[in-house]
């Protein structure tokens, strides 16, 4: 049986990780986990009878659950769960990640939900970053010869942002923009590259072809994605996941995926960055001089300029 302690560790926000991320629940008391999650503070006023009703599951189901969590019963759900609720922030605006603003609202409050979005967004995302998965992660990538980035629709902006700061300190990175160019990519991957999967929910059709490819030649692979893609996907390398509170059809847009990604990306970078410091700082300071900010590129010396 799966227990609170023996798991996750250290935080008040163990119980939401359990919830999305234990292996050990059935689909049941996967689905009453979502329900949990997605009812947020209105589980405190509702009795173990109304949640199962609201879940679509049995009141057995919701014991056996609290077991597999490590807690007693129903009412030390409640007691964990508020505060794990609480420890994303006391001074944290209630905003709906999906729908954060509405109809005629002010600039001003439109502006303090969006805050309020990132602010949830960074906390959740942060607690689900499992600490051993990013050292994992940055040394697969510090230490590859090549990386292979796979990203697609919006998650292909950020992706490329990622391989040009890693361009930027000397790394060999490849970051496919179209379909036929990502299966090249993976077929001509061998001993030495590491791929990197972007994709929030795991279910895209390209990661269903490109992980056999991959999986055939030997490639490891960093997935980063809801911690639903664990279980879509098991047995990859690596695992770095994203806030996964958003809807992947009833939204405004992808707000909070993007947020996080980026987070993760950013996070990503500095722990590489970090593993060579002073070797990655001398770098990026010699090549200075060949980019748009150095005086040798034609621009900056004025070779060519208008006027």
């Amino acid at each position: 049986m799966l227990k609170h302690s023996d798991t996750f560790k250290g935080t008040n926000m163990d119980i939401l990780r359990e919830m999305r991320e234990s292996p050990e629940l059935t689909p049941a008391e996967q689905q009453l986990a979502q329900t949990i999650l997605d009812l947020g503070e209105r589980l405190q006023s509702m009795s173990i009878k109304e949640l199962a009703r609201v879940a679509s599951v049995s009141i057995s189901s919701v014991h056996r659950l609290c077991k597999k969590l490590g807690l007693e019963g129903y009412k030390e759900l409640k007691v964990a769960y508020a505060r794990a609720m609480a420890s994303q922030g006391p001074h944290a605006i209630p905003v709906d990640i999906n729908f954060p603003f509405s109809a005629g609202d002010e600039p001003s409050k439109i502006a303090a939900r969006m805050t309020a979005l990132y602010e949830s967004t960074l906390v959740d995302t942060l607690n689900l970053i499992d600490q051993d998965s990013l050292a994992a992660a940055s040394q697969l990538m510090a230490n590859a010869q090549r990386i292979d980035i796979y990203a697609h629709s919006h998650n292909i902006h950020p992706a490329q942002m990622f391989e040009e700061r890693l361009i930027s300190i000397g790394k060999h990175v490849s970051c496919p923009t179209t379909w036929e160019r990502e299966i090249r990519c993976a077929l001509g991957s061998k001993e030495g590259h590491v791929a990197l999967i972007i994709s929030y929910s795991g279910i895209s059709s390209y990661v269903h072809e490109l992980l056999p490819v991959l999986k055939e030649r030997g490639v490891p692979v960093v997935f980063i994605g809801s911690p639903a893609v664990k279980r879509r996907h098991p047995n990859l390398s690596t695992y770095l996941f994203v806030s996964d509170r958003e809807s992947l059809q009833n939204r405004i847009t992808q707000f909070s995926s993007h947020i996080a990604v980026q987070f993760v990306l950013d996070t990503l970078y500095s722990c590489i960055f970090a593993l060579d410091y002073e070797r990655d700082k001398a770098f990026l300071t010699d090549t200075i001089p060949y980019t748009m900010l150095g005086r040798h590129h034609p621009v900056a010396m004025g070779i060519g300029a208008k006027g």
